[in-house]
C-alpha cells in the first residue's frame, strides 16, 4: 500500500471517529425556574459549526406541533436580522428582567417583552395558530428549534419522548437547576448527551473532551497531507 492510500485511509478512519457536528443546538435547558416564577425559564443555544447563522427565519419554542393549539405551549421567531455567530452562545429568556435578577446579566433575546433593550421573539403564527409565549412544563415537555423551513434543527425532551426515547428525567432536577449537553461538539439525539447542570450555567458550555479535541487536530493534520500529496 503506498504512502498516499495510508493517509486516506487514516483520514477516512478520523471522518467516521469525529461526532455528529449538528452545527445549530440547544445546549441548555431550565424548566424549573427558580421559586415558582416561570419568567425564569431559559433556553441556550450554541454554533458549533465553522461559519455564522442567519437566525432571520429561524424558530425556537415548546410547541412541537404544526397547527397546535395548547395554551400553555408556543412557538416564537427570532428576529429579523439575528444571527449567531460560529462558536457563538445565545440566551433566549421567558422574561428578561427575571433573568437578570438571577444571573446578573441581560439574555440575548426574550418572550415577554419586558426589557426593552433585549430584542423580542415573536409569535410564529403558522405554526402556533393560538399564540402565546414559552411556558415549559416542568413534569414533561420539549423544547425545539426550527430553521425557514420549518424543520427541526434540535431538539431536546423532558418526561416526554419527542426528542428521544428514553427522555430526560423529569423529576430528576430541582428548582433552578438545568439540564446541559456534556459536550456541545457531540449529537446522538438520545438523553446521553445531557446531564444535570450545577446548578445551572447560562452563557457558558463545557469544554470539548480531549479525544475529540485530539480526532479534529488529527483531521485537520490529515487534510494539510493530502493537500501536499494532491500537489506531488
Amino acid at each position: 500500500m503506498s504512502l498516499k492510500s495510508i493517509v486516506y485511509a487514516l483520514f477516512l478512519t478520523v471522518i467516521v471517529a469525529l461526532p455528529c457536528r449538528a452545527a445549530l443546538l440547544i445546549s441548555e435547558v431550565l424548566y424549573n425556574e427558580v421559586g415558582g416564577d416561570t419568567g425564569g425559564e431559559f433556553l441556550e443555544i450554541f454554533n458549533n459549526g465553522p461559519a455564522a447563522i442567519d437566525l432571520t427565519n429561524y424558530k425556537i419554542g415548546d410547541e412541537e406541533t404544526s397547527g397546535g393549539t395548547g395554551s400553555g405551549e408556543a412557538m416564537m421567531q427570532f428576529p429579523a436580522g439575528a444571527s449567531i455567530p460560529a462558536g457563538g452562545i445565545q440566551l433566549v429568556a421567558r422574561d428578561a428582567n427575571v433573568f437578570f435578577t438571577n444571573y446578573a446579566f441581560l439574555p440575548t433575546y426574550e418572550a415577554l417583552s419586558s426589557n426593552p433593550s433585549v430584542p423580542d421573539l415573536t409569535t410564529y403564527a403558522a405554526w402556533d395558530t393560538d399564540g402565546g409565549a414559552i411556558n415549559m412544563a416542568n413534569g414533561g415537555d420539549q423544547a425545539l428549534i426550527l430553521d425557514g423551513a420549518d424543520s427541526v434543527v434540535d431538539a431536546v425532551s423532558w418526561g416526554f419522548t419527542f426528542a428521544f426515547d428514553p427522555p430526560l428525567d423529569a423529576d430528576a432536577e430541582v428548582d433552578g437547576q438545568s439540564y446541559e449537553r456534556i459536550n456541545p461538539y457531540v449529537d446522538t439525539d438520545t438523553a446521553n448527551d445531557w446531564r444535570l447542570g450545577n446548578p445551572s450555567s447560562p452563557g457558558t458550555i463545557p469544554v470539548p473532551e480531549p479525544a475529540t479535541a485530539l480526532l479534529t487536530l488529527c483531521m485537520a493534520s490529515l487534510v494539510g497531507a493530502l493537500s501536499r500529496f494532491g500537489r506531488g
